[in-house]
């Protein structure tokens, strides 16, 4: 057995990490098993004070997987399928994409109700997972955009997040400003690599408010398919103000109907039970022309980039 190189829950169909794997490495991940490893069973229930039985009933499972594996003391260690340190929060951020699938599908099929409220319950978790998997594909997002808008010297990032994006367009030369909810801009104050690199952090809500332009180039990555019309609407309407003459807004999503993983990605938004969708390239273009602006009039589609594609408006 070999672990996948996507482990996201947005791999290809027939490509996706066995959730058995998943599930197991999260609960070992977030009881602190590997942080504790090499060990036997009683070594490590002492050392995590986790119930002996369970623990071992997960070790053995982690053996047959081939994620860990045992010396001829019975001591366990990583194995040839365990998920590489820096992997570990993408697969623990499958497995709550697992559980809310499982919880959430049957409720909103009902219109009842889900269960548990979505929301990002581990900030440190969830930037972490969204870092691993934006740092692979930033220098090419931010290239296109790049050459879309040549003289952008000032970028607004929008729900960033991770700051993968804000810090390459830094490395481009240009002025970044990463805007986010409280929550995410505590870890990236925190993590401190940021500011560090220069990117200037605004926290709040982009309904309600963005910095002081003028901006060359809005930057909406990961964020539309979040919400709906009416605050995609909201949303475009706030950026209009704040751009440069000759500036403009890129949005980087899942478009309905034009890329093969993006059903999968609907399911998502629908158990996150936040209003969002994957929505088609008709609604960007009402949208975006309400608030003012002129969508080019080819949409580009990122390959390798998990089935997204990019719009520019002006």
């Amino acid at each position: 057995m070999t672990l996948p190189t996507d482990l996201t829950f947005l791999a290809p169909p027939g490509e996706a990490a066995d959730w058995r794997v998943v599930v197991l490495c999260d609960a070992a991940a977030a009881t602190g098993v590997f942080e504790k490893l090499p060990g036997t069973p009683d070594e490590l229930a002492d050392r995590t004070g986790l119930e002996p039985q369970a623990l071992r009933v997960v070790l053995d499972a982690l053996g047959a997987l081939g994620v860990l594996e045992s010396d001829d003391n019975g001591r366990f260690m990583l194995g040839a399928t365990a998920p590489e340190p820096a992997a570990l929060a993408t697969v623990r951020h499958h497995a709550r994409a697992l559980r809310r699938w499982a919880t959430a599908l049957e409720p909103r099929l009902r219109g009842e109700p889900t269960r548990d409220p979505a929301g990002i319950t581990d900030p440190d978790m969830f930037h972490d997972a969204l870092a691993a998997n934006a740092r692979k594909v930033a220098p090419e997002v931010v290239d296109v955009c790049l050459r879309r808008f040549p003289e952008a010297r000032r970028v607004l990032d929008l729900g960033g997040l991770h700051g993968e994006y804000s810090l390459e367009f830094t490395r481009g030369g240009l002025r970044a400003t990463m805007q986010d909810q409280p929550a995410m801009i505590e870890v990236a104050r925190r993590r401190g690599r940021l500011e560090a690199a220069g990117v200037e952090l605004y926290e709040g809500s982009f309904f309600d408010t963005v910095p002081e332009g003028p901006f060359d180039l809005a930057f909406c990555s990961g964020i539309t398919h979040t919400f709906d019309g009416e605050r995609n609407r909201t949303l475009f309407g706030n950026l209009r103000p704040v751009i440069a003459p000759g500036g403009g807004v890129a949005v980087v999503t899942f478009l309905r109907g034009r890329n093969p993983l993006t059903p999968l990605f609907a399911v998502q938004m629908l158990v996150n039970d936040n209003g969002g969708d994957t929505h088609t390239e008709a609604e960007y273009r009402a949208w975006l022309g309400e608030a003012g602006f002129t969508v080019d009039e080819r949409v580009l589609d990122l390959p390798g980039q998990g089935s997204r594609s990019v719009l520019f408006a002006v």
